[in-house]
């Protein structure tokens, strides 16, 4: 971690997996967010799927999300690239939580 750096998703770093929450999860509850936005919560439940491999959320949107992740990693080689279509998928689960009448 470069001087000043904050550690992210490593290990000792300042914000990673805990217990049985991944990164995404612990920085959610970090900055208190879930009040705020409430549609981070089960957006957290797919990315704790995907990235911790379980599926104990049984989410129906997790299946297709991993393999939309799976096909951009596939598509493009470079980490800035995947990042910014991999933000675009998640800005739309986002958008999709945040405005679904009922279980978020």
């Amino acid at each position: 971690i470069p001087t000043g750096g904050i550690g992210f998703d490593m290990a000792d770093a300042e914000y990673t997996h805990r217990g049985n929450r991944c990164t995404f999860e612990v920085l959610v509850e970090a900055f208190g967010l879930i009040e705020e936005h409430p549609a981070l919560a089960p957006l957290g439940e797919i990315v704790h799927d995907i990235d911790l491999k379980e599926e104990s959320s049984a989410r129906e949107e997790t299946a297709g999300v991993n393999s939309l992740f799976q096909g951009l990693a596939a598509a493009h080689s470079d980490d800035l690239a995947r990042i910014d279509k991999g933000s675009v998928v998640l800005d739309g689960l986002f958008e999709h939580f945040s405005t679904r009448p009922g279980r978020q």
